[in-house]
């Protein structure tokens, strides 16, 4: 057999046919490739068995009419492999081979697996942690009956209704009565939180104890778990309050007991009700239990309540505000409309009894809003938008990282798609990996949350309302897992149908070089990189004002050492110490054997800590003209301290002018301290405070000292002091000091020899709630401290985000331009050239992104100003700083990938072609 040999070019009338043919069929590559081959064979056959092209021609027909055949042809079989191929609609077992492969391809890049599962979870993470605090704090209800109808009820003045205060007991008696306005009015004591000393089996427990005026329950809608609640009488005895706390009989010895009492000194013992129990060395018959989960709305969480005595006369004056009121509005009855009934009735009550003053008014709110606050809402808010940013960094950076890992997968694509698969299958393919990615990512980022829920009440636990508690429940886990869903399809679909769409005959056509690199795709990433760098641009702005709003407050000058003070309460039972002179022998003592101990430095003690607000705001009268009274102006509210021992020296508190406490004798005249904020608004600069005679509470004293301002709050705000000897005022009431002492070295290991001499002293008494006063500090900067925390975590996180992301979309470019690169190379660009190309497309990255981001920083900054202190929300210097820090980012990001394509070796990159 002799070989034919190359076989000549067809005659150019069958060349001309064969073109007619495949442009009818209008056939792509590499179909239209097979097609030509076959019909080339096909007529070189005829004309090897002697045909003429003529004869080939005419038996042929018409070449368009078989274009068409074979057009429909390929596509039958088309559908026919669409059918079997690219339906979405797979048996499980199909689906489940997918996902065998998906898991496969994963495991052989898993330094990509990690990153992505690593990026996601961190931005589902910080939404499930942020959105459980923002569920628990302002759309779940709280947890009462009906909450919707509970309101708080203030005492505000007519001049200035924003300033709420107490109500006053004559005040709470008459709102019980407005039953046109009110379904059940409730009042209970928290100007300051008390405590008994809890006498059980020989041993002594230190308690919080709650006074709460009957309806108190029945107003939260919350029944006791056993026994009944107080009753009317138990309140509003007959008779009248003796003037001297310390010698009042309450108006009846009954309690009721939180749950967590009840089992952890009890036993869960269900015939509780009717047995005693001792405070304080009085007896009480337990008359109910609380239910398991039940707070107060106000204040620290009770273990015992007893009824507060509401009798008149003592304290219970017009002129004694004290009490929170909270009530339950008529159905249908909105808070302005009661507030709009509530004016109307006040101004009848104020007519009747002259007594209730003319500048006062009552204030409603809702007691949601008012347990809120609008700058805690304000915060939760803005701490959501940020966690949402970190989502959309985090999606973002994942659907670049899906483009750079589709671009070295065009050419398998392809293939698949050469072979038959349909795009809904080589979609379904490529989102399966990005669900088990999406998986993973959203299960480790539940995890995250479930953590960073501890985490963040850890941080402050005093930045939420007591009634809250953050948990990752259904609600959160379905919008956690919605995030998951949408970092899916954001991350996965987009890059998913983009390969999808992969010319298979480009991709088979260009032996290795991606396709995925053209300018359609490149722009698609660079937008991606934009959005990355403005989302992280906007936190960090937003984190920097937080944080030099959080440094100004710290810098705020308190006028006291906190370092190594500790502080903490010691009560003293009026069945032990029933009048001024045990106690005031009691702190004697105490103090004199504490300055004993090596450790100890100073003792002192106060009735209220700095910091924590006012307290005892009395009226201070000193008016030169008429020093005996009669003068309205002579009045000045002050806040009053009751001071023990060294107090002053103890808290490192500044005396201008005038002697220590512990060098005055108390036997002698009354005296007073105070401070200079009331030397300049009540004497002025231009008299001499000392000597200066002021009647406090019934006494006139005489002013023996000037001391220092310390703050009532972390931003450093000032008011009015007067401080009073302890054993100059002791017979006024049983006053609850809080201890200070000032200590060298550990104060654990002191609280521990404090304790020992305390037993000494009287074994029945506690050392109740040690806290070093630094915590007291941090606890008042709590809700400033837990906003910057967060919101500067989530700035670093979408920081790092954007560099990786725009990091990846340069690396990518230099590798997709490596042949563009070795040409510039091979005509004569030096490294310093190329260099500045990649650093030049780097600018175009993002600069782009500073731009936005600093209009959307410069929006967001608004919702900032309630959260901020001393900063301005357009301070230069924060965004000076962040646009110096996104340039440095824009270097760090370009300058590898610039070096890199410095080293582009022309001859092997041309060669490789």
């Amino acid at each position: 057999m002799t070989s034919r040999g190359p076989r000549p070019d067809l005659p150019p009338e069958l060349e001309i046919l064969i073109r007619k043919v495949l442009d009818a069929a209008r056939l792509e590559m590499p179909a239209r490739a097979e097609v030509e081959a076959d019909l080339r064979a096909h007529f070189e056959d005829g004309l090897d068995a002697g045909a003429t092209w003529r004869e080939l021609t005419t038996r042929f027909g018409d070449p368009v009419a078989a274009g068409r055949r074979i057009a429909q042809a390929r596509r039958e079989v088309r559908r026919r492999q669409m059918r079997t191929n690219g339906r979405w609609w797979m048996s499980a077992s199909e689906w489940w081979t997918e996902v065998r492969r998906g898991a496969r391809r994963l495991l052989r890049t898993p330094g990509f697996a990690l990153v992505v599962v690593v990026t996601l979870a961190l931005g589902v993470g910080a939404n499930a942690s942020i959105l459980s605090v923002v569920d628990a704090v302002l759309l779940k209800p709280l947890p009462y009956a009906d909450p919707g109808r509970l309101v708080r009820v203030y005492s505000a003045s007519k001049d200035n209704v924003a300033n709420y205060n107490y109500l006053r007991a004559p005040g709470v008696a008459a709102y019980r009565t407005w039953t046109d306005v009110f379904d059940d009015f409730g009042a209970l004591y928290t100007y300051r939180q008390t405590g008994a000393d809890l006498t059980e089996g020989g041993h002594t427990d230190r308690v919080t104890v709650v006074r709460v005026v009957p309806g108190y329950f029945e107003t939260l809608g919350i029944p006791p778990a056993l026994g009944r609640a107080f009753r009317e009488d138990e309140s509003f005895a007959p008779g009248t309050q003796p003037d001297e706390e310390s010698r009042r009989e309450p108006a009846a010895r009954v309690a009721m007991l939180s749950h967590g009492l009840w089992a952890s000194h009890f036993g869960e013992a269900r015939d509780i009700v009717g047995h005693d129990i001792e405070l304080d060395g009085v007896s009480y018959e337990i008359v109910g239990v609380m239910p398991r989960g039940f707070t107060d709305p106000f204040g620290a969480p009770a273990d015992v309540w007893v009824p507060q005595d509401m009798r008149a006369g003592g304290s219970n004056s017009w002129g004694n505000y004290y009490l929170s009121g909270v009530a339950r509005l008529k159905h249908g009855l909105s808070v302005e409309a009661a507030q709009a009934r509530v004016d109307i009735l006040h101004e009848r009550m104020r007519a009747a009894n002259p007594d209730a003053g003319e500048n006062t008014r009552l204030r409603i709110v809702s007691l949601h809003d008012d347990l809120v606050g609008t700058t805690r809402r304000t915060m939760l808010l803005i701490l959501a938008v940020a966690a949402a940013l970190v989502l959309l960094t985090a999606c973002v950076n994942l659907a670049n990282l899906l483009f750079t890992r589709g671009l070295g997968r065009d050419r398998d694509v392809a293939v698949r798609a050469a072979l038959g698969s349909g795009r809904a299958r080589i979609v379904a393919g490529l989102l399966v990996e990005t669900a088990i990615l999406a998986v993973c990512g959203g299960v480790l980022g539940l995890a995250l949350g479930w953590a960073g829920i501890r985490g963040l009440l850890a941080l402050a636990p005093d930045a939420l309302p007591v009634v809250t508690r953050p948990e990752l429940g259904s609600g959160v886990f379905t919008v956690a897992l919605l995030a998951t869903v949408i970092a899916l399809v954001v991350s996965g679909v987009t890059p998913a149908l983009r390969l999808s769409r992969t010319a298979p005959a480009d991709a088979l056509r260009s032996e290795g070089r991606s396709v995925t690199g053209g300018r359609r795709r490149r722009r698609t990433r660079d937008v991606l990189a934009v959005v990355q760098v403005a989302a992280a641009l906007v936190l960090v702005t937003a984190a920097a004002l937080l944080g030099r709003s959080f440094a100004a407050l710290r810098d705020v000058p308190l006028h006291l050492n906190p370092d190594g003070v500790l502080a903490f309460e010691v009560n003293l039972p009026g069945s032990r110490y029933p009048d001024g002179a045990s106690r005031i022998a009691f702190h004697e003592t105490f103090h004199r054997q504490l300055e004993s101990l090596p450790e100890v430095e100073r003792v002192g003690a106060v009735s209220w800590l700095p910091l924590n607000g006012r307290y005892h705001i009395w009226g201070v009268y000193w008016d030169p003209e008429h020093p005996t009274g009669g003068s309205d102006e002579g009045w000045h509210v002050s806040d009053v301290r009751v001071i023990s021992g060294d107090y002053f020296a103890s808290m490192g508190i500044s005396i201008v002018r005038g002697p220590s406490p512990v060098d005055v004798d108390p036997a002698g005249e009354p005296v007073v301290w105070v401070s200079r904020k009331f030397v300049s608004d009540v004497f002025g600069d231009d008299r001499d405070p000392m000597g200066q005679q002021v009647y406090v509470s019934g006494t006139v004293r005489r002013v023996v000292g000037v001391v220092d301002d310390v703050p009532y709050d972390a931003q450093g705000d000032v008011s009015r002091k007067v401080y009073i000897l302890h054993a100059q005022f002791a017979d006024n009431r049983n006053w609850t000091l809080i201890q200070t002492v000032k200590v060298r070295g550990d104060l654990a290991a002191a609280q521990s020899d404090i304790r020992h001499v305390l037993a000494g002293l009287d074994g029945q008494l506690v050392l109740y709630h040690p806290e070093s006063f630094a915590d007291v500090v941090a606890a008042a900067r709590a809700q400033d401290r837990f906003a910057t925390a967060l919101m500067v975590a989530f700035a670093l996180l979408a920081l790092m985000l954007a560099l990786v992301g725009t990091y990846g979309v340069l690396a990518n470019s230099v590798a997709g331009r490596t042949r563009e690169f070795g040409i510039r190379m091979a005509l004569g660009a030096d490294g310093r050239s190329v260099r500045g190309l990649v650093l030049r497309y780097a600018t175009a990255l993002v600069v782009p992104g500073m731009a936005l981001g600093l209009v959307g920083a410069w929006i967001g900054a608004r919702w900032l100003r309630t959260l901020l202190f001393q900063v301005r929300s357009s301070d230069p210097v924060v965004y000076v700083s962040v646009l110096l820090v996104f340039g440095a980012v824009g270097v760090v990001a370009g300058w590898a990938p610039a070096r890199r394509a410095t080293r582009v070796d022309p001859a092997r990159t041309l060669s490789v072609e």
